[in-house]
Order: C-alpha cells, then structure tokens, then sequence
C-alpha cells in the first residue's frame, strides 16, 4: 500500500498541484467549482420535477439516462487511453518495482477522486434539488450520492478492465466489444425523445437501469426492488472480480502518456498533436466543404472562415456530443416536454460557445498578427467571431426545438421561445467582446479563464431575458397577437445583433496582442 499510496498522491499534485498554487491559491479552483452549483441544483430539480410527476417506468427512463451517458463517457475513454499516465510516470514509476495491481488502484483512486474534486459538489447539490423537489428531505441526497459514487466507481473498474484485456489480447476485437456496449447503452435513450421507440431502459437488466430504479425508491421512500438490488450487486460485484483477476496482468507495454496537464491547464504540445490527429482523420469529411474567398463581403468572409474552421479543427464534435448529452440527460423527455425544461435547455448549451471562445483563446489568438497586419484592420475579424458564435447556438437550439416538435408537438409561447433564441446572440457578443480584451495563458487556472466560461453564459441569460421583457412588454401595452409579438421579437433581436457588431467593431479597433 506504501508504493500505491505515494503513486496516488504524486497523481494528485500534478492533477491539482497547478490550480491550488497559482497566482490566486485555491481561490480560482474554487470559483470553478462554485459557477457550477445554480446549473448542478437547477439539473436536480429538473430531473426531480419529472420525476415526481411521473409513473415508475418513465422516472426510471429518466434517471438511468444521465447513468447511461456516464457510463459511455467511461466506455469512449476505455476506447482511447483508459488509464491516465503522465510521461515522467514511464521514466520513474513504472521503471521500478511497481507492480501492476498497485498502479491500477493508485489510477483507479486517482480517477475517482479528481472527478469528485471536479463535479462532485455540483453532483451533491444536484442530488440535494432532486431530493428536495420530490418531496422528501435533503438529507435524502446522501443515499443519493453514495449510489452516484458506486455507479462511477463501477464505470471507472470497467474502463480499466476492458484496457486490461486489449492489451492482454491484443488480436481479440476488444475494442468491437467495447463500442457494442457504447451503443447498447445508449440505445434506450432514444426513447425520452420519442415516446413510441420500443426498447426503453426499464426493459433492459442495464447497470444504469439497476442504479436508477434504486435511487427512484430513495426519491420516492419506497423499499428498495430486491432485483433491482440484486442486479446492482451483480455488476459491481462481477467487474470487481473481473478487475481482480486481471490486474496482475502486465500492461505498461500497451499505456501511452495521456496525462500531459494538470487542471486548468493546457498543454500546447500535446493539444496541437491530438488536433493533428483529428484534423487528419476527418478530413475525408470536413474538407468537403470548402471556403469561397471570392465571395461575400468582409464581414461575411470572416464568418465563413471562422465556421469552416470549427468544422475542419474537429471542435464541431465537441459541440454535437455536448448537445446530445446535455439534451437527452436533461430530463425533457417522456412526460418531461415543458416549457421551464427547454428553456434550461437551452440556457445549458451557451455553455459550448463558453468552451469555444477559450479555445479560439488558447489556439487562435497567437494567429491574430495576420488580421493586424492586413489594411482592413480587426473589426470585420471579431464581427465574424460574433455571428459565428451566434449561428452554432442557433443552430443547436434550432435543432433541439425542431427535436421536440416533430416527437412531442411541443409549441412553445413566444416569450420563451424568445429567451431561446435571443440566449445565442448574446452569448456570441459576450464571446467576441471579452476575446478583444483578455489574453489566456495556458499554463495555469486562471481568473480570466473563469471569467471568459461565466460571462460568456451569463450574457447569454441576460440576452434572452432581455428578448423575454420585450415580448412580455409589447403584450402588457395590448399586442395579443402571436404574429405581431413575432415581429416584436423579431425587431429586437436585429437591433440586438447589430448593437453587438457595432460594440464588437469598436473594441477590436484597440485589440493588441
């Protein structure tokens, strides 16, 4: 235990180490943490209000689906690295007398512990919204979060056990396995969005289905299911013998350095080699559309430059599975479909604009001595940023409206539809306008960071609040027609987006590097 435990807190400093010494101490970690307890209580009371309202089977449908995409996180990482090694590990760790078992565990503890550091408070005030919501006390959220911390804990063991095993037969089709089981346990999910899909995860004996069942009984003070019981102690206990029995198994030869960064860090190196790879591997695909110069004008241009880029650089993945996940986890589904649950919804996706605008923080920026020294100057450049911003949000939301209509014929009232659409439009001008002032170093967590995440969200709410005044106003003054509230709207969202390119224009004529 003595090389197991001095494996696991070497991983912890280098993890946390960075965020807790930096220029602010632990204040920047912690300010992380704490933007995320309104969306983590908000999510639990979304579930837990769905939940209430619904009948067993359903609620379960609901709960085993964020399980479910827990799980097919650990799944997609057992795919790829499964276990996380940083480079100077190979040099001094795993060139001594470490046996495999204790490196697995000091990994395995490592894993559970960073992702309770990361989101284990939100999870807690989350499991504390459900609880309260349903009805029952908030000390119902303990056996809440001990059944989140089993399942994840099961999740990181079948990650590890599945590497084991490609490494150990290395001409088995591990990996084929590996995506059967991706896909099985996200087939089911179809069925929050369309009431009449018929595999759904109460008829399927799944681990995330086991778990779900147990925590609506806590949700709901009911005894637990023996099967159900049962069925959880099946899976937790097989994987547990299963890891046992393989992790004498050698492996160093199959691991690769995967850990190159501590939290809120960034590794240029190692992220410029992974966009390489995806760059590579997807460009049969992505360089099918291609970038007319000849066309347009400059602010047009530029829009098109800044879209094909998120295209071609693969970050249009990223936005595509945080919009599954935070659509099909977000309880709008079977019984779920309401206006407060989209409208969540589509607060939850100006989180992407937040991510892209860091990463056009940390990838772009160092780029921008190309606009500086051309004659038209940066103003054409940001306005491009905006509308790009602008058009993804509107086009994830669009699609996630157009998803509930054709399954649930959800119409929604024109005042959230309003806050909406108006939510990307300021989210992209925040994005634009704080990408002309402030400069990330990728070295450390940093306030600035924080601040790009935060803002970039916030204006989005304040946006679409904004658009919800207006309509909200223009009925209480006597316009009762949907179609002139439409028009309403539809006047402040072009005076909004050209307030943003007007402001983002002025701010990108001081822009310096």
């Amino acid at each position: 235990m003595g090389r197991t435990f001095t494996l696991f807190t070497y991983k912890l400093r280098f993890f946390f180490g960075p965020a807790l010494r930096g220029r602010f101490g632990p204040l920047a970690y912690l300010a992380l943490i704490l933007i995320f307890l309104p969306s983590g209580f908000a999510f639990g009371v979304t579930l837990g209000t769905t939940v209430r309202d619904a009948d067993p089977t359903a609620a379960i449908d609901v709960l085993a689906a964020p399980l479910a995409g827990l799980l097919s996180f650990g799944l997609l990482y057992a795919l790829g690295a499964g276990v996380t090694a940083h480079a100077s590990e190979f040099d001094f760790f795993l060139t001594a007398d470490v046996r495999p078992r204790e490196y697995l565990v000091a990994d395995l503890l490592f894993q559970l512990v960073s992702l309770l550091g990361a989101g284990g408070l939100s999870a807690a005030v989350a499991a504390v919204g459900m609880a309260v919501t349903t009805g029952r006390p908030a000390v119902a959220a303990l056996p809440l979060f001990a059944l989140l911390i089993v399942y994840t804990f099961f999740v990181l063991m079948t990650s590890q056990v599945l590497v084991i095993l490609r490494v150990r037969f290395p001409k088995r089709p591990v990996r084929l396995v590996t995506t059967a089981l991706l896909i099985l346990s996200l087939i089911p999910s179809a069925s929050l969005a369309d009431p009449a899909f018929p595999i759904r995860f109460a008829d399927l004996p799944l681990p995330s289905t086991a778990f779900a069942a147990l925590g609506l009984a806590v949700l709901r003070g009911t005894t637990w299911p023996i099967l159900d019981v049962l069925l959880a102690l099946a899976y937790a206990g097989g994987i547990a013998a299963a890891w046992y029995a393989l992790s004498k198994t050698y492996i160093v030869h199959g691991l690769r350095p995967t850990m190159s960064a501590g939290f809120g860090q960034v590794d240029m190196g190692s992220r410029m080699e992974i966009q390489r790879h995806m760059t590579a591997r997807l460009g049969v695909v992505t360089t099918r559309v291609r970038f007319r110069p000849e066309r347009g004008g400059a602010t047009s241009l530029m829009t098109r430059l800044h879209l094909v880029r998120i295209w071609r650089d693969g970050s249009i993945l990223f936005v595509a599975l945080f919009a599954i996940i935070g659509i099909l986890s977000s309880g709008v589904g079977r019984g779920g479909a309401n206006p407060i649950g989209v409208v969540a919804v589509s607060q939850l996706l100006t989180f992407i604009l937040g991510i892209l605008a860091m990463n056009w923080a940390f990838y772009e920026r160092e780029n921008m001595w190309i606009v500086l020294t051309s004659a038209q100057g940066p103003g054409a450049y940001f306005r491009g940023l905006m509308l790009s911003f602008a058009l993804i949000g509107l086009g994830v939301t669009g699609a996630f409206l157009a998803l509930l209509e054709a399954t649930h014929s959800l119409r929604l009232p024109i005042d959230s539809l309003a806050l909406s659409i108006a939510s990307p439009i300021g989210g992209g001008f925040v994005a634009a306008a704080l990408l002309t002032r402030i400069k990330l170093k990728p070295s450390a967590l940093s306030f600035a960071a924080l601040g790009i995440f935060f803002l970039v969200s916030l204006g989005g709410i304040l946006g679409g609040l904004a658009a919800q005044a207006v309509v909200l106003a223009a009925r209480a003054i006597g316009v009762f027609a949907v179609a002139a509230q439409a028009t309403v709207l539809l006047g402040f969202l072009l005076a909004f987006a050209a307030f943003g390119l007007w402001t983002v224009t002025r701010l990108a004529a001081t822009f310096r590097l």
